[in-house]
């Protein structure tokens, strides 16, 4: 008997979280039951991280801290029951509560003390209640717990009185933290509260020491860290889950939009979107790191599986987030994310952020990259290649070009041309490495698509109330709110419709790809439909700067080419009888046109970066043919003071013919007065070469309003001849 172990393809979409799987039916994990009974920490339980940060209005957590420890004793004469708690807020060292932050089920009442590193109240826990004649006898536990130490924790020690027949003494307290654990933040190297995962992370892998400290890739953390704060993706919840940290940190990532990944040796995250210089999404053209083709595949080294059309079909996510105000409880809210027009009956599936998320645009976004990632991806790749120049820079998440010949019959002939994301590497001891890739959707500029609908997606920003106004049992005065609440009235205003809590994506069209509707066009597979692919037909840069007629170049004008791919290199070509010869002057990818490109033909080329090249440049895309038309621009005469018909005086003209477009020879002539000038208060010109920024100044004696300037290119001696009067 042998045993097979089966690695399917297909399984690749669900370990890399392409297709996250949803929630069963049931409550979310933010929420908290405010009318509860009082909980009690049980032995083994972990010691919550209270971890947040309010922020513009955004982020704080509202727990429910367990007692190690209680203190029951009543009033032999009155009955009235004193209540002490001694409640384990968060490990680590929180900023002290507000006045208004604590709760005993959703009422502001009790008072406290909060301490750090050790035991906050000085009672002694037990039960002393005493039997009291004709009152109601309180039924309290006789096992109250003993002092403890709490060392590196955040205690509060909290107190009540209840009268006699009070049935709340034995209820829940909460409390809204604004200022969670404080950490050293990776950012800005404060120590402080922080709601940046990629600080939680970094607290739970150096407190756990699952990871040496030379294992952690601190740059790669960092870049993560700017790149969740840039946009918007807070971490504000309460961790108290016993689980494996590396499971955690891969399923926490998606959640933000990352990838935890290894790299060198090293633990870091990555954003799961391209990215610009300024940590935003990149939604614009982007580049690949590798281009693999043939050269590169071993035999039987290609395996395509396409994701089938049940698991593309269009959902709608039913994202689950913290409303979190800033003067009362939280709750949690649902926001749907569907494409514009579909799913509108469902399937629905339910994704709960609100754990830790307290911000609608968080959810949206994260809503909107499980539903464009299903709608846009159609296959997977697994590809086995021979050792070549990527092997030590290549890494999870980089994004790779695979360019292959395709030949469906004897007849037709196509390619297999796409970006793919790499989602694993595998190098085996004979050295033949094993590729899993992810297709990467662009449109027809080079533009990822999934990146373009999370950039994009927006929540409605809809804030509904809490409802607490039924309550009417705070503290007067710790809710800083001056509205009287026998003001407020206990009912809930008229709700919005429900498509104010919705979030349509837009089709791609509206991001200007020309691949068009659904199943977009592009090369036909089993899955329906690929989005349009630019490799097909390479796109075409465009020569920039030309001033000229018809947008054709003219003498001094600065060229350049439309950007077609980061980092492109830009080749001048001069054209002459058929003959074409490189230009070798082109600083910064521009060229000048100067006198010397009369007569002749110029065009542009832009290469593209390919590492699998010898040249480090992939086949570079041509411009179309253009001819330059070196005729100057009309050179400025001013008419003196006077702009009478025939007036006579001073003519003076700044002429300034450098700025790279070369030296012309200029002939100025006034009708009746030809050849008579004066330059620079100097001698009598008529010919000769006038470099940039001389004074040409004419003195005209003719009753003729026409002034005519003369402008000869010196190597050619073409002339062109501009007349103006000074009438106007």
């Amino acid at each position: 008997m042998s045993i097979q172990i089966s690695d399917p393809l297909y399984l690749l979409a669900y370990q890399t979280g392409l297709l996250a799987p949803p929630l069963t039916e049931g409550a979310a994990r933010g929420q908290s039951q405010l009318d509860s009974q009082q909980r009690a920490i049980v032995l083994g339980e972990p010691i919550p991280i209270v971890f947040g940060r309010r922020i513009n209005d955004i982020g704080g957590v509202f727990v429910s801290p367990g007692a190690t420890e209680g203190r029951f004793q009543n009033d032999g004469v009155t009955n009235e029951l004193t209540v002490n708690f001694e409640l384990v807020l968060s490990e680590g060292q929180l900023p002290a509560l507000e006045l208004r932050d604590v709760f005993q089920r959703a009422c502001r009442v009790g008072t406290w003390a909060q301490t750090y590193n050790r035991r906050a109240g000085t009672w002694t826990p037990g039960n002393f209640i005493t039997e009291v004649a004709g009152t109601q006898f309180w039924n309290c536990p006789y096992y109250c717990g003993t002092s403890g130490t709490y060392p590196n924790m955040t205690t509060l020690s909290y107190t009540n009185t209840h009268a006699d027949g009070d049935d709340t003494w034995n209820k829940q307290v909460h409390c809204f933290v604004r200022e969670g654990m404080q950490v050293t933040r990776i950012i800005d190297s404060v120590t402080g509260s922080s709601n940046n995962v990629i600080d939680l992370a970094l607290y739970l892998i150096r407190q756990s020491s699952r990871f040496p400290e030379s294992m952690i890739d601190t740059a790669a953390m960092l870049a993560a860290a700017q790149f969740t704060n840039t946009n918007g993706f807070y971490y504000n919840g309460e961790f108290k889950d016993s689980t494996n940290l590396e499971d955690w940190l891969q399923t926490i990532s998606i959640n933000f939009l990352l990838r935890f990944r290894d790299k060198d040796g090293k633990k870091g995250f990555r954003p799961r979107l391209p990215v610009n210089e300024d940590h935003t999404i990149k939604t614009t053209t982007i580049s690949w790191v590798f281009a693999f083709t043939e050269e590169h595949l071993l035999p039987n080294g290609f395996e395509i599986e396409y994701i089938p059309l049940s698991e593309r079909k269009s959902i709608c996510a039913q994202m689950l987030w913290r409303q979190q105000p800033d003067n009362d409880i939280g709750i949690i809210r649902t926001t749907e994310v569907r494409f514009d027009g579909e799913a509108t009956d469902g399937p629905y599936e339910q994704y709960d952020l609100s754990q830790f998320c307290a911000s609608e645009n968080h959810a949206v976004k994260i809503g909107a990259y499980i539903v464009a990632k299903r709608r846009y991806i159609t296959h997977t790749l697994r590809i086995k290649v021979k050792p070549d120049a990527f092997n030590s820079t290549l890494a999870v998440g980089d994004i790779v070009r695979v360019q292959l010949k395709r030949e469906t019959d004897a007849s037709t002939t196509g390619s297999h041309d796409y970006l793919y994301e790499v989602e694993r590497i595998n190098k085996a001891i004979s050295g033949v490495v094993e590729l899993d890739l992810m297709h990467f959707p662009i449109d027809s500029q080079g533009r990822s698509l999934v990146a373009q609908q999370v950039a994009a997606a927006v929540g409605a920003g809809y804030v509904l109330p809490t409802g607490r106004n039924d309550f009417n049992c705070d503290i007067e005065g710790r809710d800083e709110d001056e509205t009287p609440l026998s003001d407020v009235g206990g009912n809930l205003p008229d709700l919005p419709d429900a498509d104010d809590f919705d979030y349509d994506l837009p089709d791609n069209d509206d991001f200007g790809n020309t691949g068009g509707g659904y199943p977009p066009s592009g090369n036909p597979s089993s899955s329906g439909g690929n989005p349009a692919d630019p490799f097909d037909t390479p796109p075409q840069p465009t020569i920039l700067g030309a001033t000229g007629a018809g947008g054709a170049p003219q003498g001094g004008d600065e060229l350049s080419l439309s950007e077609i791919c980061p980092g492109m290199r830009t080749n001048w070509y001069i054209c002459d009888n058929g003959v074409c010869t490189p230009i070798t002057s082109t600083e910064a990818g521009t060229l000048i046109v100067t006198p010397d490109y009369e007569g002749k033909t110029l065009y542009g080329e832009g290469c593209c970066p390919d590492p699998s090249t010898a040249s480090g440049f992939a086949e570079c895309n041509p411009t179309a043919f253009t001819e330059p038309v070196l005729e100057p621009p009309l050179p400025p005469i001013y008419c003196p003071g006077a702009s009478d018909a025939g007036s006579q005086g001073t003519f003076s003209r700044l002429v300034n013919v450098g700025e790279g477009s070369g030296s012309f020879q200029f002939s100025y002539q006034a009708f009746g007065v030809p050849d008579r000038f004066i330059v620079s208060g100097a001698a009598t010109f008529d010919t000769g070469v006038i470099s940039g920024g001389a004074t040409v100044t004419l003195t005209k004696t003719s009753a003729s309003p026409w002034i005519t300037v003369t402008v000869e290119a010196p190597l050619t001696g073409t002339q062109w001849n501009y007349s103006v009067s000074c009438t106007s």
